[in-house]
């Protein structure tokens, strides 16, 4: 699975985007895709994905992505494979454009990739026999897409009106729960059938600037983040059928918290407060914060939970705020063995590898390593 942290990383620690999602935005396709946009958004619940027939993109490059150097590249593991997006103009650009690959999890080489128009794209979700996936030109909403995941042609686009801006940092749109899938639009949060793309529900996060969403393995769980933009948020248990509120806890921070993955009866979660930020885990019932769980560190570290067990990410944190954890207790378990450890930056989770990014010379290289003994959650 993609580390809570974005198919975007704009910006590291001090600022916040990057391999986190929290945001959401603006509706955003390729030219060949704009006719198939809906317009009106996802106001109504009887809405459904346009069926867009659009031709596969041309392979990225000869060679696969491991041996390239990558502007903010973002690794997300599915049930459908390996799938790698990074930037494709230039790193100073108001809005990025990106381009999404299916590769090789061993070679790394290139299967089908899509190149997107300009905007802010979330991690890709599998469900449903497709790949799902948000994309943004960083204003007002953002768009659904589903995708064939073996071409990558997009098939279908939803609208999803929201009044919050990508820019102000990134994590999950998408989530399983109770057979469909759930979609944070800023203020919106969107329940979409997975066989017919009909939008069936509508619940609007009153106030809400930017919005996160992230559910339990079981899909009977779902927990969403939530900010105004005054920085006041909350972390939230939803009814995951009715997306009825079950329970919230307050959050100060700039952005909505990050929800890093449900697991057992609590919910991980990061906090970027400006200069910095913290991860904790709150208990699912109440969503009551475990101060015994609490890490401090820059406004860039994360929790992530994958393959049971959580993730602590900080991209200056070193060994001390880089590491696999209990997801129970919070108790480090062994360090995250990458290179530099000051410098490189954890992607993905697989059963087996880790997939980090290493800083190049005008860009990055997406690398892999073994994931230690210690974090495989046995």
């Amino acid at each position: 699975m993609g580390l809570k942290g974005m198919f975007v990383r704009c910006l590291r620690a001090p600022a916040i985007v990057a391999l986190i999602f929290s945001s959401v935005v603006a509706g955003c396709a390729s030219a060949s895709q704009a006719a198939g946009t809906t317009a009106a958004g996802a106001a109504s619940a009887s809405r459904t994905l346009a069926s867009v027939t659009l031709p596969t993109e041309e392979k990225a490059a000869a060679g696969g992505v491991f041996g390239r150097v990558l502007v903010n590249p973002a690794v997300t593991v599915t049930a459908d494979g390996l799938f790698v997006a990074w930037q494709v103009n230039p790193a100073t650009a108001s809005v990025p454009q990106f381009e999404l690959a299916r590769v090789n999890q061993a070679t790394g080489a290139i299967e089908a990739s899509h190149r997107f128009s300009p905007g802010y794209l979330g991690p890709p979700l599998a469900a449903g026999h497709w790949l799902w996936v948000t994309t943004s030109p960083g204003s007002k909403g953002e768009s659904l897409l589903r995708l064939n995941p073996a071409s990558l042609a997009v098939s279908g686009n939803l609208s999803v009106v929201g009044a919050s801006y990508t820019g102000a940092g990134a994590g999950n749109r998408l989530a399983i729960a109770a057979g469909a899938l759930w979609v944070t639009g800023g203020d919106r949060l969107l329940r979409v059938s997975l066989t017919s793309g009909r939008v069936l529900a509508a619940i609007t996060l009153r106030g809400a600037f930017a919005s996160d969403i992230a559910a339990n393995s079981a899909g009977t769980v779902l927990v969403v983040g939530e900010a105004a933009n005054t920085g006041l948020g909350a972390v939230q248990r939803r009814n995951p059928v009715t997306g009825a509120l079950l329970a919230s806890r307050t959050t100060a921070g700039v952005t909505a918290p990050e929800v890093g993955g449900v697991i057992d009866s609590g919910v991980w979660a990061s906090v970027p407060t400006g200069m910095l930020g913290y991860v904790e885990r709150f208990t699912v019932a109440r969503m009551t914060p475990e101060a015994a769980t609490d890490v401090g560190g820059t406004n860039g570290i994360r929790a992530t939970v994958a393959d049971g067990v959580v993730w602590i990410t900080d991209g200056t944190g070193g060994a001390g705020r880089n590491y696999c954890a209990n997801p129970v207790t919070g108790r480090r378990l062994a360090t995250i063995p990458l290179p530099n450890l000051n410098q490189d930056y954890l992607l993905a989770v697989s059963p087996r590898s880790l997939y980090y990014e290493a800083v190049a010379i005008n860009g990055s290289y997406v690398r892999t390593v073994k994931v230690p003994a210690a974090c495989t959650g046995s």
